[in-house]
């Protein structure tokens, strides 16, 4: 799968990172997770980060992973031969939800999906968001990671527990300086 360009997939339901991609949000990957051996090799057109580690006890290397910003949620899927094998023949659109992807594009007269975009939900499931309910605008993948993982932070430093009210502490810009 290593490609410097990256592939799209169904208008940009999936996305297989080019290099520069693949660098950058691996690296972002390894500060939230404080690793050093993670491999980012795409997202799918609701933020979902997939990715392999190179060094861990429990995780063979050639396991995908798959991160959930929205939900902070993250776990085994497929082997990178399962991963590459659907996108070259398209069927890893079906596993991303492309009936989804389909109406969600036709609702708001998308055509496609930017390289490094993505439509994560209106509101962050850990925020009590619906992932059914999605942005009309796609947004870049990046800073949509990592903005989930800085309220995530944010709220976990607070020590708000599930199903207390979130504290304006958690978007407050000052909070973080």
């Amino acid at each position: 799968m290593a490609n410097k360009q990256g592939q799209m997939v169904a208008s940009g339901a999936f996305q297989v990172f080019g290099a520069r991609q693949r660098d950058q949000v691996g690296e972002l990957l390894g500060e939230i997770f404080d690793r050093t051996d993670i491999a980012a090799m795409g997202s799918d057109w609701r933020g979902i980060v997939y990715f392999t580690l190179s060094d861990d006890e429990t995780t063979a290397a050639d396991t995908v992973l798959g991160f959930d910003p929205s939900s902070g949620t993250s776990g085994e899927l497929a082997t990178v031969d399962e991963v590459s094998e659907a996108v070259r023949t398209g069927e890893v659109a079906e596993a991303v939800d492309v009936a989804s992807f389909d109406a969600w594009r036709e609702a708001t007269g998308t055509r496609a999906l930017d390289m490094g975009a993505c439509v994560p939900p209106a509101l962050y499931e850990f925020l009590g968001g619906d992932p059914a309910e999605r942005d009309v605008e796609p947004t870049d993948l990046v800073t949509y990671v990592a903005t989930a993982a800085a309220i995530m932070g944010r709220i976990q430093s607070l020590g708000v527990e599930p199903g207390d009210e979130i504290p304006d502490a958690v978007f407050d810009e000052e909070y973080s300086k």
